[in-house]
């Protein structure tokens, strides 16, 4: 039940903050705001103060902003054909502003998701004294801001009787050394073994999940497997932490600093991802990367077995990437969301004529019916992969 309510609250947060961008824009513009809700109707409650409604509707995630002229489509009766132009020429309809004021309304919603990442990962840096989480580092990037620490030798997952997990080592930790020895790779940690087959040897780890990276040495008797390899039994992935105090100026603006950051490796991992299943000719590396509700329920539920300001810290962490995940969903030219609208007011102002209002409809219904049916896949893929 924490974790349904935790979940509520950030994807509340996250919808609410971006829809009251288009609701101030709007409003600025003398545009008329017939409702602001929280939740997906049905309705359950709604009061109107003003001529707009303010409204709370059965499911309780997300929330939308309804403005006078924003989805048209053209009629096919007289009458329709009339209200349709009455309401696209009033004065306070969506319809009948500029392309600028328009661009501004659509493009508000992406603009507060990434004030509310700066402001969030900026208390971050206040608790963690300008430090990141440690991330997992999926494709090789170069970070523009903050000093970066990789590490190579992360805990990713574990072979089948393990001897490593048998130890006491879990996902997250990072081998540090084997036997006194540093290691910083794979190849590193299988040259200290090669000649330890049958022996007890001493690993030391550091536990990457929380901020102040404890590290504990564990006894691990090793023995060579049926290829002769002696091995921990440990999938290794990298990871990277960012530091952003070096000085005033990196930590004023390290809220900032890394939400361009995460931005930019974002995209950059989906193009590695997009490539990655071109190759493969296998969509699985792009399905496994994106996540619905419940795929983020899960990250929440592991969050919450951290102990002190570690859930705090990766609850803030959390609703920050997915406010920034959220602004760059939005920002792309697909129909029905805020990209794909803005493409249409860019195809408008290249043409210098407003395309069909029936056109634009059918384009973003059909839009909002492919994104309806990717998230049931969605899904439906997180809830098998949870069982």
């Amino acid at each position: 039940m924490l974790t349904l309510f935790v979940l509520i609250v950030i994807l509340s947060i996250l919808v609410l903050v971006h829809e009251f961008g288009h609701f101030y824009a709007a409003r600025r513009n003398n545009v008329r705001v017939e409702e602001f809700g929280w939740g997906i109707p049905p309705r359950i409650w709604g009061k109107k103060i003003g001529e707009t409604i303010y409204s709370i509707n059965w499911l309780p995630f997300g929330g939308f902003v309804k403005l006078m002229g924003e989805d048209l489509e053209e009629g096919t009766s007289p009458e329709a054909s009339k209200n349709l132009d009455k309401t696209v020429s009033d004065e306070r309809s969506f319809r009948s502003k500029t392309p600028l004021q328009r661009i501004v309304i659509l493009l508000a919603g992406v603009f507060m998701n990434v004030i509310l990442a700066v402001a969030l990962y900026f208390v971050m840096f206040l608790i963690t004294n300008f430090h990141t989480m440690t991330l997992p580092l999926f494709f090789d990037y170069r970070f523009k801001f903050g000093q970066v620490d990789r590490i190579n030798t992360v805990v990713g997952a574990f072979s089948p009787d393990s001897v490593a997990k048998t130890a006491g080592i879990e996902v997250g930790d990072a081998i540090l050394e084997v036997d006194g020895v540093p290691v910083y790779s794979s190849d590193d940690i299988r040259r200290e073994l090669a000649s330890k087959d049958g022996k007890e040897v001493r690993v030391l780890t550091m536990d990457i999940k929380k901020t102040d990276r404890p590290v504990e040495a564990l006894k691990v008797s090793v023995k060579a497997n049926e290829g002769g390899n002696v091995l921990l039994g440990v999938l290794l992935t990298p990871a990277f932490r960012i530091n952003y105090g070096g000085s005033q100026v990196q930590k004023l603006t390290s809220g900032f600093s890394h939400t361009y950051n995460m931005a930019a490796y974002s995209l950059h991992t989906l193009g590695g991802l997009f490539r990655l299943a071109i190759e493969e000719r296998n969509v699985a590396p792009v399905s496994e990367s994106v996540s619905s509700p419940v795929g983020v329920s899960r990250v929440i539920s592991s969050i919450l077995t951290y102990s002190g300001k570690e859930i705090l810290v990766g609850l803030i962490d959390l609703t920050a990437l997915l406010s920034v995940s959220l602004a760059i969903m939005n920002v792309l030219p697909f129909p029905a969301l805020d990209g794909g609208r803005f493409f249409f007011v860019l195809v408008e102002l290249i043409r210098g004529k407003k395309i069909s209002d029936k056109v634009e409809g059918y384009v973003h219904r059909w839009g909002m019916l492919f994104l309806l049916a990717l998230l049931v896949l969605i899904t439906v893929k997180d809830i098998r992969s949870f069982f």
